[in-house]
């Protein structure tokens, strides 16, 4: 189950303005990010910082969220086109711009015992057109032993079909894994060859968090990496048409 965080906009009449006049998929862009929110990275100090790496985008995935409380502090310091959303678990969540709509919570990986801090994912539509997406958030727990990462490293193959099945959306899904280090090589292929190959990794950086798009999406992938922001949040630019 997922949380929404709401509060007064004007996001009812926006939303219904975008259903009324759809938006032409031509030259369209989505900006993904992937940003941590680690209590030791993010003190009552670090709120602004956080809102103004997040306004730099239409969607974040937020890593290591702690309590719906410290996403709503965030919000605050977004404009009234933002909304959010944490998981009951409280591990991950997600902030969404007035361009990008909710679809549904795809809910929590189904297999139990795997991760410490299991799998998450949502939908996303770019509002007034049917260009949609998967967001799948992850974290690999790096106080476990290397036996235990290794193994949480390689269940990540299945968890990105999962989702993929879930939507029928297949092809069209980002799966965001934090906590990676450099030694599981080996399992990182394995994510990389799922569905046939059509894995691709599109971020990394040495807080050992990557990116794995659909082959899919690789041809609508405008550009990634880490954006030069404070907080330097992985991201990733999709163009929705041709």
């Amino acid at each position: 189950m997922m949380m929404r965080l709401h509060r007064l906009s004007v996001m009812g009449t926006l939303f219904l303005l975008s259903l009324l006049v759809p938006l032409p998929l031509s030259g369209q862009r989505i900006r993904i990010a992937d940003l941590s929110m680690r209590p030791r990275e993010t003190s009552p100090r670090m709120y602004p910082a956080l809102s103004e790496a997040v306004a730099r985008f239409d969607v974040v995935a937020a890593d290591e969220v702690g309590d719906a409380g410290r996403m709503e502090k965030v919000l605050a310091g977004l404009d009234d086109g933002w909304e959010a959303s944490v998981s009951r678990g409280g591990s991950f969540g997600f902030f969404y711009s007035e361009r990008v709509q909710l679809v549904k919570e795809l809910g929590t990986y189904h297999e139990t015992g795997q991760f410490v801090r299991p799998p998450y994912g949502a939908q996303f539509r770019l509002s007034g057109t049917p260009f949609s997406f998967n967001l799948v958030v992850s974290h690999v727990e790096s106080e476990t032993d290397h036996g235990a990462r290794r193994a949480e490293i390689a269940h990540l193959r299945a968890v990105y079909l999962y989702f993929e099945k879930l939507t029928g959306n297949r092809g069209i899904t980002i799966l965001l894994a934090g906590g990676l280090g450099d030694d599981e090589e080996q399992e990182f292929r394995s994510l990389v060859a799922a569905t046939r190959g059509e894995v691709i990794p599109v971020g990394h950086h040495g807080g050992g968090e990557r990116m794995f798009a659909s082959a899919a999406l690789r041809p609508r992938i405008e550009n990634a990496g880490i954006s030069g922001s404070t907080l330097h949040p992985m991201y990733v630019v999709l163009k929705t048409g041709k």
